[in-house]
This record gives structure tokens, C-alpha cells and sequence, in this order.
């Protein structure tokens, strides 16, 4: 009888021991599905995610890639070292994409970043790897910027870089010194090139500059960093017989 006993005994602790096994290897497999669900589940911002020169008064697509449920909505938040900047959104759709114009109040560093978060659960949320910049609108000469010798009655691109909303049109001026000695293009094109054939009145002079000028805000100008020449044709016709002759 005792004998029988300990058959079932043992019996059933082999079946509990069975069941906790099983329920135990469950309850693993449930922990494992969950971690592998929260690993498989991010926010991960694609620009501007460092190193980007953004301009002010500029339409930028801020990108993000999802996966996993996430929700349906994000906010956006814009950083300027560890201080909140502004919130650029409150909640916009988790598309994967916001269009944002950068206010023109906003204040020029090379310190920001974005932050994503979701609206759902704030615990998905990302911020750019690196620092980006936010910049000026600007006007900037390239040529003639300095030591170029142009002749009379000859061709010349006037060429300048522009960032940012500077206005369709622009005004060029010519300097002698500090004096302005004639106005190249009262409008032109804001393309960035102008094609000016000195005239042949033009005085001769080592101190010349070139100012461009913004026509719906004269805010945004430059000059030449330093003088360029204007010369005679006579000395391009002596240089080139000199070529010549060597």
C-alpha cells in the first residue's frame, strides 16, 4: 500500500513539475515576444540629424522613419543646446514628414536639434544625433571680391551667393573708394550672375567694389571684401604681346 503510494506521489510531482516547466516556458516566451515588440517599436529622426545649414524664412521637410505602433500623432520640438527652442508642432500626423518655415524671429545658432516624441506614449521618442545651424538670409559677393584686374570695354560676370528668401530682384553698384561711381543694374535677376561689359568712360582705378543690394529689403547687402582694379585696354593688348613674344 505505501509502495502505491509513492508511485503516485511521485507521479504527481512529476505532472506539477511538468506544468510549471511548460507555464514557466510560456511566461518566457511572452516576456521575449514583449522585449522584442518594444526593441521593434522607435522613432528615428533622418533630417536634420547634424552637420544641416538651415536659413531663415526657408521651408525645410523635417523626416522621421516609424516602426511599430507608435500612435498617430507626434509632437515636434526644436532644441537650442538643452533648452526648449519652441514647439514646432503640438501634434501633427506621425507620417513620417513635417513642412516647417523657419520664422524669420528665429535666433541665428549653430547649437539645435530636433526632438520627435509620440503623443500616444512619450517613451518612443528621438532626438538628431548632431547639432544642426540655423542662419541669416544673406547677399554674398564672389566676384569681384578682391585683386581681379578688369578692362575697359570688356565682358565680366558680376557672380554672388544668396540663402534664404532675399527677394526675386536685386541692385548692383559700383564703388570707387566710398563714392558710388555708377549704378550697373538698378533690377536685376537675384540668379546670382550678372554679365557687365565695362563701359569704355569708366576711370581707371585700383580701388573699385562691387555692392549688391537686395531690392524688396536693402537689409540684405554686401561688398566686395577688398578693391579690384578697372584698367586701360591698352595694357590687356601689352600683356598679350608680351604673351606672344615669350
Amino acid at each position: 500500500m505505501r509502495h502505491s503510494i509513492n508511485i503516485f506521489l511521485l507521479a504527481m510531482l512529476v505532472l506539477i513539475s511538468t506544468i510549471y516547466t511548460v507555464e514557466a516556458g510560456n511566461i518566457g516566451m511572452e516576456v521575449i515576444d514583449t522585449v522584442s515588440t518594444l526593441q521593434g517599436t522607435s522613432i528615428t529622426i533622418v533630417s536634420p540629424n547634424g552637420g544641416e545649414n538651415w536659413v531663415r524664412g526657408t521651408t525645410y521637410t523635417i523626416k522621421w522613419n516609424r516602426t511599430g505602433s507608435i500612435g498617430t500623432r507626434v509632437k515636434i520640438e526644436l532644441f537650442r543646446g538643452s533648452t526648449l527652442s519652441r514647439t514646432i508642432s503640438s501634434s501633427t500626423s506621425n507620417d513620417g514628414t513635417y513642412s516647417w518655415t523657419i520664422p524669420s524671429s528665429q535666433k541665428l545658432d549653430s547649437n539645435y536639434k530636433i526632438r520627435i516624441t509620440s503623443r500616444g506614449n512619450p517613451s518612443y521618442t528621438d532626438t538628431s544625433d548632431n547639432s544642426f545651424t540655423i542662419s541669416g538670409q544673406s547677399i554674398t559677393v564672389i566676384s569681384p571680391n578682391g585683386g581681379e584686374n578688369w578692362v575697359r570695354e570688356t565682358n565680366h560676370n558680376i557672380n554672388w551667393n544668396r540663402k534664404g528668401s532675399t527677394g526675386t530682384r536685386v541692385k548692383i553698384e559700383l564703388f570707387r573708394g566710398s563714392t558710388l561711381s555708377r549704378t550697373i543694374s538698378s533690377s536685376t535677376s537675384n540668379d546670382g550672375s550678372y554679365s557687365w561689359t565695362i563701359p569704355s568712360s569708366q576711370k581707371l582705378d585700383s580701388n573699385y567694389k562691387i555692392r549688391i543690394t537686395g531690392r524688396s529689403n536693402p537689409s540684405y547687402t554686401d561688398t566686395s571684401d577688398n578693391s579690384f582694379t578697372i584698367s586701360d585696354p591698352s595694357i590687356l593688348s601689352y600683356l598679350q604681346l608680351e604673351e606672344r613674344i615669350r
